[in-house]
């Protein structure tokens, strides 16, 4: 008879489980309750850093002189040999980082080099092997609002990016009620072009929110300004809002709140008084049910940053807390902030938490054609060699028809 997971002695699952990769730990979570919780400790993402040398820590998007980004990235790792100091210094600079998604791949934009034209240029890279190619353009000519990106498959990969823009006009009146519009677009890389889907309409002026979009069970998820969750389904290609129960619901209750990942699910990490932060889980999708996980004292915060609102959950016992000029990994358990203190400039806009590998994920440059009419950056040089050409010919034209 074969033996179930669930009687192998737990240390030895452990041992087992430390060496494996994260698309092989993905697998796993799936097997049994218990293998998904161990998966997530704090020590296990500390021996699985060791042996199969992954990366776990996040990116932060720090502005320098002339208004440049310039990302940075912090380990939540003490182990010197699993802390490589990522960069995006292979990268065409500067790069913004427009999203990231925890199997290490990053979607960055840059556009210092063609800032004349304001036609920007997007990548696709994983740092932790400097693989990188471009991608096609979107309708650039529509400010972008909010990108978020989410990885299908590893092997081979497939992945896909949304952006939602600001049409030219971004209320529109329907039956008599104002909505906010958003006009929303979608990438695949297997089909290597950008699809247009119906636009969102947002009603009574809301609007999607800030922060960067949070995504848990292939659902992208991002905090509404009125306590409201916009989430957009990749499956089905739609979106849906609803409201979040009592007490999260009760504006003013808490001072700040911040949607996060926990386990694979959705998470809310929210900032009361007394230096009292909470942990509430949405348990299921399609019931919108929330339960409170943790309540977390914050005090000891206060000898490292004074002012501190949360971030992410890098894993079940550590949680990333944003200061005024610091990043810390905050020990939820223990009650006291990590070593890893990373001091950083006065002006940081984003954090991306971020997990990776050392695997090759093998990117191709994929040729795509740029021109009149497409969403390529090169459609403005375009028209002005077709404006140019013209303006001479009319020029030869004129000077025959003059002396002859």
């Amino acid at each position: 008879m074969e033996s179930q997971p669930d009687d192998l002695p737990p240390d030895m699952i452990f041992e087992i489980l430390t060496r494996l990769s994260l698309e092989d730990i993905g697998r796993c979570r799936l097997v049994s309750k218990a293998w998904n919780l161990t998966t997530y400790e704090s020590i296990f993402m500390q021996q699985n850093c060791q042996r199969a040398k992954t990366i776990s820590g996040c990116f932060i998007e720090s502005w320098y002189k002339y208004c440049e980004p310039s990302p940075e990235f912090v380990s939540i790792n003490n182990v010197s040999d699993c802390d490589p100091k990522l960069s995006l210094r292979f990268l065409p600079p500067p790069v913004k980082i427009e999203a990231a998604t925890k199997q290490g791949i990053l979607l960055c934009m840059n556009d210092y080099r063609t800032r004349r034209l304001r036609i920007p240029e997007y990548y696709v890279c994983k740092p932790s092997t400097k693989e990188w190619h471009q991608i096609p353009n979107p309708k650039t000519r529509y400010f972008t609002e909010k990108m978020a990106m989410l990885v299908l498959r590893s092997k081979p990969l497939r992945y896909k990016i949304v952006r939602f823009s600001q049409p030219k006009s971004p209320f529109t009146r329907y039956k008599s009620i104002w909505y906010k519009c958003y006009r929303c677009e979608i990438f695949d890389s297997e089909t290597w072009a950008w699809k247009r889907l119906k636009d969102v309409l947002l009603p009574d002026g809301k609007f999607i929110g800030f922060e960067p979009v949070v995504s848990a069970c292939g659902v992208l998820y991002s905090l509404m300004p009125d306590n409201e969750i916009f989430a957009f389904h990749e499956d089905t290609e739609s979106w849906t809002t609803f409201e979040l129960p009592f007490p999260l619901c009760k504006k003013d209750y808490f001072k700040h709140m911040k949607l996060v990942e926990y386990r694979g699910r959705l998470g809310m990490l929210c900032m009361g008084e007394n230096f009292i932060m909470q942990l509430w889980v949405m348990e299921g999708h399609d019931m919108k049910i929330w339960s409170k996980r943790e309540t977390i004292s914050i005090e000891a915060l206060r000898d490292v940053e004074t002012h501190t609102t949360p971030a992410a959950m890098l894993s079940t016992g550590v949680a990333l807390m944003r200061g005024y000029s610091a990043v810390v990994f905050y020990d939820v358990k223990s009650g006291r902030p990590s070593i890893n203190v990373c001091k950083v400039g006065k002006f940081f806009d984003a954090i991306f938490p971020f997990q990776s590998d050392l695997e090759p994920v093998h990117l191709k440059k994929k040729s795509f054609t740029r021109g009149v009419g497409s969403a390529g950056g090169m459609r403005f040089p375009f028209l002005l060699f077709v404006v140019v050409l013209a303006w001479v010919f009319l020029f030869i034209c004129s000077y025959l028809a003059y002396y002859s």
